[in-house]
């Protein structure tokens, strides 16, 4: 609280108590080596490494010019290309962990190391094997209640390439089940670890619940809803590069799409695909999709307009203003032909209309398949071929019955019969415009491009216009849609699963829930719960592996040292986090430039690449999807109610919860009543 000299006056909110262990006060004088085999594994790692290095040898050596033609050898040539590029990524050659598989009595075990890329030696025996195997998944799976097969796992800490320590589960000991069942140290000590600005892969920390994601079959659209920090982007990621290995063939051919939400997210996440050894996916956001691209999109919508644009009565207005353009023929159509004149009724020219729109293709391909229906009839009077081309005045009527159609001119006459104006050259285009001319440009033309796999992040944002944009890239419906119904925050965003997958596709679709969160430490995490409340949605609260961290700070100051404060916080949480982000109302956002430049630092709109002076600031909206191992949220009771009911409360968990390690509040207004014990 604040007192009645407007200074500032700290205080923790609440969190329910998370008990610490306690390490004993001294260790025993002759403890035990706790990594009895630790030599032997640095000398598995030491010869996984030859063995990585004997393989780029054999690679290299490969002489592509001896292929037996020209198309083997460029094919010769990608594929060692690719090989070697693969092998001298980092981590290639490395190992994260061991499983070793029961055998009935009398035959030997078999053991298997997991890495990141398949190694093998001389013999073409597999040295380690690449996480996404079948025989890797037991690794990822395998409880004590459940060992899949395993009698033993073990998982590896390397720091700086160099073996450091091992975590042993013995998974045929009924004793050992708990433990076994459990997220283990190295597991949660990397998921803790400090933040550098962008995503990394985590394949040596995927989970039960994320493994039976990422191997889910390719041939669905699968939803996979989750909170905060359960790794859905991750998980996203991970599945389109195992896809990748299952589906090699397939989907190199037809194509990997990730949509994100903006060009920030982008950002973050771009080197998790190439670490994973996956370089050929493209990531866009719905509106890079987008064809035909309007000349310049620089208008604003209203929340308003931006909810009527998305919505799926505009698709169904859209749907039918494809046709309406077209007309049927109220009187007979002479043609000359030589010396006589055919004569054809304006119903059986209605007939023919009628058959070529009665279709499934794009509305203008089906204007294409009138020619063969009037060539079969005038080969039927006159007995000659090619008399369409002479058949002008016929010709003439049939496209004036049925004209060509431009998607921006057919948008922009549904927009100003919907109150959206003015139009023709003194329209503003908006984003919400240019997915409706993508959309019509479908309708009309057939989509321009598409993919074997799609993978949507943010998706409970899009509205239900930009949905069907992107699902139409996926005529199979093969689909991972990732989002979280409690942060949807846009206007013509989404609040139903089923709902949105009617969107995308009409290909069979299903939701995964994930609910265990790994990154917001539960302190943290509890308290941003609160507000699920009052989401107007109703979704799972995910509950957090990491027990111990500090409970949000909330500070209330005057408003007329409010900029000041928050610049002194964030300087304060920096000591510790360099990867320190603020979330601010975006009217605050110059104010707070000052107050930050007094201090010698600089604002930012990115995380990527910043300097040891630069702090990013984001609005709670674009935010999301980013994390920070500390967060400065600014004015949470403005963010809660500027959003308005239900809105308000998910942009402030979204805000919330970017946090890995520490969350200060800092306002101008008292604690929020929804987020109050």
């Amino acid at each position: 609280m604040r007192d009645q000299k407007g200074s500032s006056v700290e205080s923790p909110v609440s969190a329910p108590d998370h008990a610490p262990d306690h390490a004993p006060d001294h260790a025993p004088d002759h403890a035990p080596d706790p990594f009895p085999e630790l030599a032997v594994e640095r000398d598995r790692l030491a010869f996984s490494r030859a063995c990585r290095d004997a393989m780029i040898d054999r690679f290299s050596r490969v002489d592509p010019s001896a292929s037996a033609d020209e198309l083997t050898k460029e094919y010769v040539e990608v594929t060692v290309a690719e090989a070697l590029e693969d092998l001298r990524t980092p981590g290639a050659g490395e190992f994260f962990g061991r499983i070793t598989e029961d055998a009935p009595a009398g035959r030997p075990r078999d053991t298997w190391y997991i890495g990141r890329r398949h190694i093998e030696d001389e013999a073409h025996e597999p040295v380690v094997v690449d996480w996404r195997a079948p025989i890797a998944a037991p690794f990822y799976r395998a409880t004590g209640v459940d060992p899949l097969g395993l009698v033993h796992r073990r998982r590896f800490t390397l720091a700086d390439g160099e073996l450091q320590a091992y975590l042993d589960e013995h998974l045929d000991d009924p004793d050992a089940a708990e433990a076994a069942t459990g997220v283990p140290d190295p597991v949660l000590a990397e998921i803790g670890a400090a933040r550098t600005g962008a995503m990394r892969e985590i394949v040596a920390t995927i989970q039960a619940e994320q493994d039976v994601v990422i191997r889910a079959p390719i041939d669905q659209c699968l939803v996979v809803q989750g909170g905060p920090g359960t790794g859905k982007t991750a998980v996203g990621l991970h599945r389109a590069a195992y896809l990748l290995f299952e589906h090699r063939r397939r989907l190199v051919r037809d194509g990997v799409l990730v949509v994100g939400p903006n060009a920030v997210f982008l950002d973050y996440i771009a080197n998790v695909l190439p670490s994973l050894g996956e370089r050929s996916v493209q990531q866009r956001t719905v509106l890079d999709l987008c064809i035909p691209r309007l000349p310049a999109v620089d208008g604003v919508d209203t929340a308003e307009a931006r909810r009527a644009k998305g919505s799926a009565e505009m698709l169904a207005a859209l749907e039918a203003a494809v046709t309406r353009h077209v007309s049927l023929p109220t009187e007979p159509v002479r043609q000359p032909f030589g010396a006589r004149t055919l004569v054809f009724e304006a119903d059986e020219i209605a007939e023919w209309i009628t058959a070529a729109l009665d279709g499934n293709l794009p509305v203008n391909r089906r204007k294409d398949s009138l020619k063969p229906i009037v060539d079969r009839v005038l080969l039927q009077r006159t007995g000659k071929d090619g008399a369409y081309t002479k058949a002008t005045e016929l010709r003439k009527v049939l496209q004036t019955c049925w004209p060509a159609v431009r998607p921006v001119k057919l948008v922009d006459q549904l927009l100003a019969e919907h109150g959206f104006g003015p139009g023709g050259t003194r329209r503003r285009w908006t984003a919400a415009d240019q997915l409706l001319v993508d959309e019509a440009n479908t309708l009309l033309n057939g989509t321009p491009f598409t993919f074997g796999h799609v993978v949507v992040d943010e998706a409970q944002d899009h509205s239900a216009v930009a949905l069907r944009v992107i699902g139409r890239r996926s005529p199979s419906g093969s689909m991972t849609v990732l989002g979280d119904l409690a942060q949807s925050t846009t206007p013509a965003g989404q609040d139903d699963w089923d709902v949105a997958l009617g969107h995308l596709t009409r290909a069979a679709g299903s939701v995964a829930h994930l609910t265990i969160g790994y990154r917001v430490p539960g302190p943290i995490l509890d308290v941003a719960n609160r507000l699920l409340a009052h989401s107007g949605v109703s979704t799972v609260a995910s509950t957090s592996v990491r027990t111990e961290g500090a409970p949000p700070v909330f500070v209330e100051v005057a408003p007329d040292r409010l900029a000041a404060r928050v610049a002194d916080e964030v300087v304060a949480v920096r000591h510790r986090h360099h990867s320190t982000g603020v979330v601010a109302p975006d009217r605050l956002v110059p104010v707070l430039a000052e107050a930050f430049a007094a201090r010698g630092l600089r604002v930012a709109n990115r995380v990527q690449y910043l300097e040891r002076d630069e702090v990013p600031v984001f609005g709670a909206e674009a935010v999301k999807g980013l994390e920070f191992d500390g967060v400065v949220v600014v004015n949470p009771a403005e963010i809660l109610d500027d959003g308005g009911p239900h809105r308000g409360a998910r942009l402030l968990y979204v805000a919330m919860t970017r946090a890995v390690q520490v969350l200060h509040l800092v306002s101008d207004r008292p604690l929020p009543p929804e987020l109050a014990s």
